[in-house]
């Protein structure tokens, strides 16, 4: 019998392969997994790239729909899938299908995650606003656009600042609409636009006064 091999003893060529064989498998098998991760998104891209010629023309926004549904359901983990849900959200909107482009919105803000790659935030939470306001449902409109306005800065959240103040009078919440007035009267310097916001809060229901002499709320006694 063999005795068995001491540290100083050579082990024999198939037990001194057997770690680099390893090794190699793994890396073999890592470089399968980018090389289909590449070949999934390079094909996603090419029909990505085909539906494309579609996007501007009305008469083809259901087989483009249908095309973009394809791409987003065989290769949903793709960045070609976010910017698919992107295209048909904004078909569906274009052609008056406010609450599935409301969904596909809502489902490509979930694909992000806290990702943001493409800096789409602000276009989608805007357009999402856009689709329930299509629906009239302007309270939720109003809060879907809220948190945007303090992540925005200049122009731009006057911009949303008005429209915001707008949905509130839209969906009869004047005291919010009052509040989001008088804040961009302390932040405007445009003469013109100051003079409509005085207007909007000039017609503002006034609080009901008690008569003089009389207390507010139920009286007890004679």
């Amino acid at each position: 019998m063999d005795p068995p091999p001491s540290p100083q003893t050579p082990l024999p060529p198939p037990l001194k392969g057997l770690g680099e064989r390893a090794w190699e498998r793994g890396q073999g098998g890592w470089g399968g997994y980018t090389y289909l991760k590449h070949s999934r998104e390079a094909n996603a891209q090419t029909a990505l790239q085909q539906v494309r010629p579609q996007l501007n023309r009305p008469d083809q926004a259901p087989e483009a729909i249908k095309k973009l549904d394809a791409l987003i359901q065989d290769y949903p983990s793709t960045k070609a899938a976010q910017v698919a849900r992107l295209f048909k959200a904004n078909l569906l909107y274009q052609n008056g299908k406010y609450a599935d482009a409301a969904k596909t919105y809502e489902e490509l803000r979930s694909a992000m995650g806290n990702q943001d790659p493409y800096g789409w935030d602000h276009f989608v939470t805007e357009s999402l606003s856009y689709c329930y306001e299509a629906q009239g449902d302007y309270a939720k409109a109003a809060q879907t656009l809220k948190p945007l306005v303090d992540r925005v800065s200049g122009n731009y959240r006057t911009v949303l600042l008005s429209r915001l103040a707008l949905l509130y009078d839209k969906a009869g919440n004047r005291p919010e609409a009052d509040m989001v007035y008088q804040r961009l009267l302390s932040q405007t310097k445009n003469p013109a636009l100051a003079s409509y916001w005085k207007e909007r809060l000039a017609t503002s229901p006034k609080k009901e006064q008690p008569a003089p002499g009389l207390k507010k709320g139920p009286q007890w006694g004679p």
